[in-house]
């Protein structure tokens, strides 16, 4: 796991943590639902994160020169 995961990671249990401590059904406040959507989109990055950039993971590139370079040079 990267430093930028585990950063990821912590950021959503912190934001996670907020939300639930500045939830009060009294005070009509909500500010809980910043910091969960805050968290929301920091749990949506961590999932893409995880699931497409390893070294194994397809990046489009639109040149098509380098995709020639890329497999040809596998074959020699």
């Amino acid at each position: 796991m990267e430093i930028r995961q585990k950063v990821e990671i912590i950021a959503l249990f912190v934001l996670a943590f907020l939300s639930f401590a500045s939830y009060h059904s009294g005070t009509g406040s909500t500010s809980w639902l910043q910091f969960t959507a805050v968290a929301v989109m920091i749990a949506f990055a961590f999932v893409f994160d995880v699931s497409f950039t390893d070294d194994s993971s397809f990046i489009f590139d639109p040149d098509a020169d380098n995709w020639r370079r890329k497999t040809e040079a596998g074959r020699y």
